[in-house]
């Protein structure tokens, strides 16, 4: 999937400017940013739900699947029956091989030990997994995740986003979750940094791997990135402006070469 946002509008007022990202097949891709950076937006216009300058490419929207921060989901249903109504109606399997599917799925994120347990009774943590178990068994080949750990405490965070990456690469899938919890940075493939400009317009910080974002941003610790582009007056250095800038020279010197 290719993202090529010009700019994005609201009320006459830029939200978004240059969003320019490309998100691989087989790679896991995190969203960080800032609060009002457009994060949201970004999504909207990557799903069709909203119009904007650009364009979107290298996909067909029904591989999407978005999972927002609280699943929707029947409350009532056990977590087998939510995945295999999830299967039956995507009419991807014949009868033979339904059952075999929902096992396989219910065993990648997870759930045997719930399996037979109402979506009432499970933790959030395992009623994610079992709206990521929905999606992935419809063939999705496009997973975007809004926030999804919210609420998770890290140890649940850590094995949900690892679960995710780990299929993403094994299935050949793109996944793009947005997140506010940066200490699992290393477990992604790739990762995008969104901040909101001086003039309140979302803008890339950074896009490119884990590995070297510290650097990038001259911090020791994955936290004092977020520190660095917040705005003064959220408790931040106000250097979002300064990091747009680095980053489009150095996307521009990549593009030379």
């Amino acid at each position: 999937m290719r993202v090529d946002i010009k700019e994005k509008l609201y009320s006459g007022k830029p939200a978004l400017r240059d969003i320019r990202v490309n998100f691989p097949r087989g790679k896991a891709t995190l969203i960080i940013g800032t609060s009002g950076a457009g994060k949201s937006t970004l999504i909207k216009c990557m799903i069709g739900t909203t119009s904007y300058e650009g364009t979107v490419t290298e996909y067909n929207r029904e591989e999407i699947a978005y999972i927002p921060q609280h699943p929707a989901l029947n409350v009532r249903e056990t977590a087998q029956e939510a995945i295999y109504w999830s299967a039956l109606f995507s009419r991807l399997y014949s009868k033979d091989a339904l059952a075999a599917e929902v096992d396989r799925y219910i065993h990648t994120m997870g759930l045997q030990s719930v399996r037979d347990n109402e979506i009432r009774r499970l933790s959030g943590g395992q009623q994610q997994r079992v709206s990521i178990a929905k999606e992935l068994i419809r063939g999705k080949n496009i997973i975007i995740a809004d926030e999804i750990d919210t609420g998770l405490d890290c140890g649940v965070s850590r094995d949900l986003v690892s679960k995710l990456c780990s299929i993403t690469r094994k299935e050949n899938k793109t996944t793009i979750i947005i997140s506010h919890n940066i200490v699992n940075i290393e477990l992604y493939d790739r990762v995008v940094v969104l901040v909101k400009s001086s003039s309140k317009c979302g803008g890339i910080a950074y896009a490119g791997s884990p590995k070297q974002i510290r650097s990038f941003f001259e911090v020791d610790d994955y936290v004092d990135i977020l520190t660095r582009v917040n705005a003064a007056d959220e408790g931040g250095r106000g250097e979002a402006d300064y990091f747009i800038r680095k980053f489009a020279s150095y996307r521009e010197r990549q593009g030379k070469k």
